[in-house]
């Protein structure tokens, strides 16, 4: 199947329903489609906060759902949700320097990482998380990673403020950090 079909796709899907569970089926199935995984996750960013929380999990036994991590000053956070650049982790290294739990992932065959981070309105929304093998994002197109943050869009907007409610009260200082 071609790219343009794959996207095309998915942006009817996320414009044709307001449904999470539809959205993140179409954005799973595209990125398997165009990118391949062995994990994949979905994660609001709240800004104000300084909190991600994940929204969506294609294994909740290795990445459950509803959890929140910090976020800092470290290179990822500066380059993903502060630049609004995409992240390509080539290896086990990479993987470390990145993931609190990285021993877990690496141990599961996940030793490279494409972070999408998806904008809208001049700020970071959130981020699309893609995981596999060693060296398996290596050559994306950075134009094909702009095109599904753009599509992926709906989806995020749409789970922030619930996020955002869920945030109230957390005290961030004793989460993990990305």
């Amino acid at each position: 199947m071609s790219t343009t079909h794959v996207l095309g796709r998915l942006a009817h899907t996320l414009g044709q329903s307001s449904e999470a569970e539809r959205h993140w089926a179409a954005i799973a199935e595209a990125c398997q489609q165009l990118f391949g995984y062995g994990l994949l996750t979905g994660l609001v960013y709240l800004q104000q906060e300084k909190l991600m929380r994940r929204i969506y999990s294609s294994n909740e036994a290795i990445s459950p759902l509803g959890g929140f991590k910090a976020t800092g000053k470290g290179p990822w956070s500066g380059r993903v949700l502060d630049q609004g650049l995409p992240y390509i982790g080539r290896d086990e290294a990479d993987i470390r320097t990145v993931f609190s739990e990285a021993e877990d992932l690496v141990a599961r065959g996940l030793h490279a990482v494409l972070n999408i981070p998806v904008w809208y309105g001049g700020e970071v929304l959130g981020s699309i998380n893609i995981l596999g093998p060693r060296g398996a994002y290596n050559a994306v197109p950075e134009a094909l990673i702009h095109l599904v943050a753009g599509v992926c869009v709906p989806a995020l907007a749409s789970a922030r403020e619930t996020a955002r409610e869920a945030a109230r009260g957390i005290d961030s200082t004793s989460l993990q950090s990305v």
